[in-house]
């Protein structure tokens, strides 16, 4: 997104809040359905996957630890609601069988 939009961090594009990262929760949703334990972890990776490009993109500039601390902020929803469709996932198809 940021390549595309030409900018050095992802969420200063434009299409960032209202498509990629609505996008990439829903990514973490179904991923964490799809993990047995530890589902949260599918929207942790998938919003920390973000740094690498944050750093080529940027530099790494001064303003890395403000970017780093942005990503760990939008990790929190997404790690939730993969944690939580996990966790829904165990327990629907534990009633199944």
């Amino acid at each position: 997104m940021a390549s595309l939009a030409k900018t050095p961090e992802p969420w200063d594009a434009e299409d960032y809040w209202t498509l990629a990262y609505p996008l990439s929760i829903l990514m973490a949703a179904v991923a964490g359905a799809a993990f047995d334990r530890r589902a949260w972890l599918a929207g942790l990776v998938l919003t920390m996957g973000q740094l690498p490009v944050l750093l080529v993109q940027s530099g790494g500039g001064p303003m890395i630890a403000v970017g780093l601390l942005l990503l760990v902020v939008l990790a929190i929803p997404a790690a939730i609601l993969s944690g939580c469709s996990g966790w829904l996932a165990r327990r629907w198809c534990g009633s199944l069988g």
